[in-house]
């Protein structure tokens, strides 16, 4: 994804304003509240799941319990994989939990800071 669309996208998170990047057929990163704690969430689409997707990263999520430490996966209720983290305190921190969340889903292709 290119640097200067997840900029926007990471400066309206910072701004409270809704917001939300497509990264790929089926892939998308948006604003989501749960309960009243606001979070970034990567959703991927029951269509654009791969075969055993949600099992390795429930696999990953528990076997690196530390490095994914506030990353909640589930599926939805139109079966999409759902990985959720809270909004940090720090803002310049949402872009390490953006690239969590796509290195937990093995989306890690789709992270243009991985390939800084």
């Amino acid at each position: 994804m290119p640097d200067d669309r997840r900029q926007v996208f990471l400066d309206s998170l910072v701004s409270g304003a809704a917001a939300h990047l497509a990264l790929a057929p089926g892939i998308k990163v948006c604003a989501q509240q749960a309960g009243r704690q606001s979070g970034l969430a990567l959703h991927i689409a029951r269509e654009a799941l791969q075969t055993g997707q949600l099992q390795r990263v429930l696999e990953r999520r528990f076997e690196q319990a530390v490095a994914f430490d506030g990353c909640f996966a589930y599926l939805d209720a139109q079966g999409a994989l759902v990985i959720w983290h809270a909004l940090p305190a720090a803002h310049g921190a949402l872009d390490r939990i953006l690239s969590r969340l796509l290195s937990l889903a093995d989306l890690s292709a789709l992270d243009a800071r991985a390939s800084r």
